[in-house]
């Protein structure tokens, strides 16, 4: 029978490096949590805000890095800068799209800048 994964067990990954695609989500979402997060975590109206900042936007990084996030993904972002629940809390739970000058400012200082999605 022919394999549909590329590895089976772990003499197949030994040597593999990581191609790192997921990087600047993590610099990204480090970012959102340094700049924004004690303020997500305090109020509940400032995870709608950020889950209307991260749907339907593309954030572009200081390196030229672009990151975007589906309806799903916006929310699991935000629950997990909350530290509580799941996605579905937070989904379609703001207008997609907005972002919020708080939002826009804070992460500006490290480069940040969005534009709407294509």
């Amino acid at each position: 029978m022919e394999a549909i994964f590329p590895f089976f067990c772990r003499d197949d990954f030994e040597g593999v490096p990581s191609s790192r695609v997921f990087q600047p989500y993590k610099q990204f979402e480090a970012a959102v949590d340094r700049l924004l997060g004690d303020r997500i975590r305090s109020d509940g109206a400032c995870g709608v805000d950020l889950w209307s900042a991260l749907a339907d936007i593309e954030w572009h990084g200081p390196d030229g890095a672009v990151v975007s996030y589906s309806f799903r993904r916006a929310g699991d972002l935000v629950a997990w800068v909350r530290e509580e629940g799941d996605y579905i809390e937070w989904y379609c739970s703001g207008g997609p799209g907005l972002v919020a000058a708080w939002i826009s400012d804070a992460l500006a200082t490290e480069g940040w800048s969005w534009t709407l999605a294509r």
